[in-house]
């Protein structure tokens, strides 16, 4: 037997479709004008380490020693691609 989704079904849904994916899209194409490509993608390695780390946060969800560094390693990797943009020197003004 098929049955609707309740309200909460389609609550979530909303939630995904204006969450998931207009505002994600929306904040990938600001990046994409703003920032270098390679940290403009480093968001895809970023989302699941934030989406574990709320779960441990808000979800009383436990994590082990093995995810905890590889959470590590993928944000140190993030941080090493967007050096070159954070160490560029704005050029002198005359004044």
């Amino acid at each position: 037997m098929t049955q609707s989704p309740g309200l909460s079904g389609w609550l979530v849904m909303a939630y995904l479709v204006v969450f998931g994916s207009i505002v994600a899209f929306s904040a990938y194409m600001y990046l994409l004008k703003n920032v270098r490509p390679a940290a403009a993608t480093s968001y895809a390695y970023v989302n699941p380490a934030v989406a574990v780390m709320l779960g441990v946060l808000f979800a009383d969800e436990h994590i082990g020693q093995a995810e905890a560094a590889a959470m590590a390693v993928i944000i140190s990797a993030v941080v090493l691609i967007g050096l070159p943009q954070w160490r560029k020197q704005k050029p002198l003004q005359k004044g």
